[in-house]
């Protein structure tokens, strides 16, 4: 009896078909959930089943791609490169699958969809809620989620579908999967709280007399830190006394009220700061160059509606935010 030969494609076909009709979402929390814990035990306990239940899931998971993914020993259940590999995928499409559920929900809620963004400190808020305001008034509205961070870790949930989009600085990890765009380019501005007690506010300050007061900043690396060095060093001066660093914004807010420090901001933030009457912006010489802030999503990935809407107007809002007024700034 002659054996019988399938074309290529029949036979992927058939793999995919097999995989389509096998493969579970449980398939894919456990594989998660090992990769997390290393451990077929501890996997057991976080997903309630027994150790006997995940070996099994493991090799189903296994038995289906056709080739082994963990080694098995006392140490725990490690995967290999192609046990990694799948885990990554699987977190994936775990995500992808939450935000399927989140879609569904906000638009059952009134909403035309939903999205996750991630946001790098220091910006100032109104560019996400001016943004949502702009759609509002077109009658359309969406659920938004707001996960602060730096660029970095942002840009590892970003890649594993835990965020839709990212406002930040342009990464150059990861650069080849990532559509990067210009938001607006952010300037900076010094400030010192309205209620500093060191200052005359009867004169107006200048670079030497800023060198002699303590300063809180961003740390190292940052582009507001940076400002800070370039500012002093282009005019011959010494660095002032960096009396505090912080990502914070509430931690600086309350510094800058507290210790009579100088502050350096956003000039969006300084800005709206000032309306508030919680700061009052120096006339200080900033001339370092602006710092670009990016709208980062994935390469080559159709948008949401929600996500796409949003992106949009955050592109008619920003620039607008960051772009220095023409009045002069408040002098002390």
């Amino acid at each position: 009896m002659m054996e019988q030969k399938f074309p290529r494609g029949a036979a992927e076909h058939s793999e995919r078909s097999t995989l389509h009709s096998r493969l579970k979402v449980q398939h894919l929390v456990t594989l998660i959930s090992i990769g997390q814990h290393r451990n077929a035990h501890r996997a057991a306990q976080e997903m309630g089943l027994s150790q006997p239940a995940i070996s099994k899931i493991i090799r189903e998971v296994e038995q289906i791609f056709g080739t082994v993914m963990f080694e098995r020993g006392r140490g725990g259940m490690i995967p290999n490169r192609v046990g990694e590999a799948l885990i990554a995928r699987a977190r994936s499409l775990v995500n992808d699958i939450d935000r399927t559920r989140d879609e569904i929900d906000a638009i059952v809620a009134g909403h035309i969809g939903s999205m996750r963004i991630g946001a790098i400190a220091f910006l100032a808020p109104e560019m996400i809620t001016q943004s949502i305001n702009l759609l509002a008034k077109e009658g359309i509205s969406i659920s938004v989620e707001v996960h602060e961070g730096t660029t970095s870790p942002l840009v590892s949930q970003l890649l594993s579908k835990e965020l839709d989009c990212i406002i930040g600085r342009y990464s150059f990890e990861h650069e080849a999967e990532l559509d990067q765009k210009l938001l607006a380019q952010q300037h900076f501005a010094a400030v010192i709280s309205s209620r500093h007690t060191g200052l005359n506010p009867d004169r107006q300050i200048s670079l030497a007399d800023a060198a002699e007061f303590p300063w809180i900043v961003t740390p190292p690396r940052t582009a507001a830190r940076q400002a800070l060095t370039d500012m002093f060093v282009h005019a011959g001066l010494r660095v002032p006394d960096i009396r505090m660093e912080t990502a914070s914004m509430e931690v600086m807010r309350a510094a800058l009220t507290d210790c009579n420090m100088i502050g350096l901001l956003p000039y969006s933030l300084a800005e709206q700061y000032s309306r508030l009457g919680l700061v009052r912006v120096l006339d200080l010489p900033v001339g370092y160059q602006p710092a670009p802030v990016m709208l980062i999503r994935r390469r080559s990935e159709p948008a949401l509606p929600s996500v796409q809407r949003f992106c949009d107007a955050l592109f008619k809002i920003a620039p607008i935010l960051e772009a220095p007024k023409k009045t002069k700034a408040v002098h002390t």
